[in-house]
């Protein structure tokens, strides 16, 4: 299999590998340039998150400064391997393509552009749907190693949008962080933060019984104006996907102190963890 594929069948809801559902999927985040797709993830594999995020040997450090940002980050390094692995199928090829299926965005080099479309519409389909024939092999030779993202950059920084686009190429790219979220931990908007088009992708863990009246959701606003364009609520096994423009800002709402009051029904759950990317054209 070149690009991984069997990656995808191994962590996903197959529902989502279908061909017909991917087109229904990019009809709409082409209209609404947003989607939400619930249980996103096989159950089991879902579990097995939901589990290593407990791991008590995993080092998590705090992400300031404290006018931008407060939150926590996973060290890659001190986390169990399922965690690594779902890393992994967040960076690999194989997601690229399939994200380039969900939202028509040109993600990897064998989704169709707009020039190609009408020729060769099915090409990218068929490499990541069910009906994959394998791509012609010098396709996929030169490409083989290449790993377009980058760990630990946080998605909202100026430190991360240098090396995260200046890769030449006009490959894709993307960086993306593990998260904790408990009591008082937020982002605010703020003038630096990376101003290009991006794909955001989300994905939550740990969220049963969140309730949005203790914060933890992404709102996105227009540059300039109160408006709220969106707000992407925490919930379980759930993948959001957003895309912005240069016009877009984003920030994560303070957690307050009514999260607590979920302690009695979940003693062990402070908070909720999520896996936040950002993928590049």
């Amino acid at each position: 299999f070149p690009f991984q594929h069997e990656i995808l069948y191994e962590w996903m809801n197959l529902v989502y590998l279908d061909m017909d559902s991917q087109a229904q999927i990019q009809e709409e985040f082409e209209e609404r340039s947003e989607i939400l797709l619930k249980d996103f993830l096989k159950k089991e594999k879902y579990q097995l998150l939901c589990e290593a995020l407990e791991n008590k040997d995993i080092q998590w450090s705090s992400r300031g400064p404290a006018n931008k940002r407060l939150y926590e980050v996973a060290e890659e390094d001190s986390l169990p391997d399922i965690l690594k692995e779902f890393l992994q199928f967040l960076r690999s090829e194989a997601l690229f393509l399939l994200l380039s299926n969900f939202t028509g965005l040109k993600l990897h080099f064998l989704a169709p552009s707009d020039e190609d479309k009408d020729a060769g519409e099915g090409r990218a389909a068929e490499a990541a749907g069910h009906s994959s024939p394998k791509p012609e092999r010098e396709e996929t030779e030169h490409h083989a190693d290449h790993h377009p993202c980058q760990p630990d950059q946080p998605d909202n920084t100026p430190e991360a949008q240098d090396t995260e686009t200046q890769n030449g190429s006009g490959t894709p790219v993307c960086a993306g962080e593990l998260r904790r979220w408990t009591h008082g931990h937020y982002t605010l908007v703020h003038d630096t933060q990376a101003t290009e088009f991006a794909l955001d992708l989300l994905f939550f863990c740990g969220c049963e019984d969140w309730n949005p009246e203790y914060g933890g959701f992404t709102s996105y606003i227009a540059k300039g104006e109160d408006e709220e364009l969106l707000t992407v609520t925490p919930e379980d096994n759930c993948l959001a996907l957003v895309y912005r423009d240069k016009e877009t800002m984003k920030f994560v709402k303070y957690i307050n102190q009514r999260s607590l009051a979920r302690l009695k029904k979940h003693p062990n759950r402070t908070g909720f963890w999520d896996f936040s990317f950002v993928y590049y054209e």
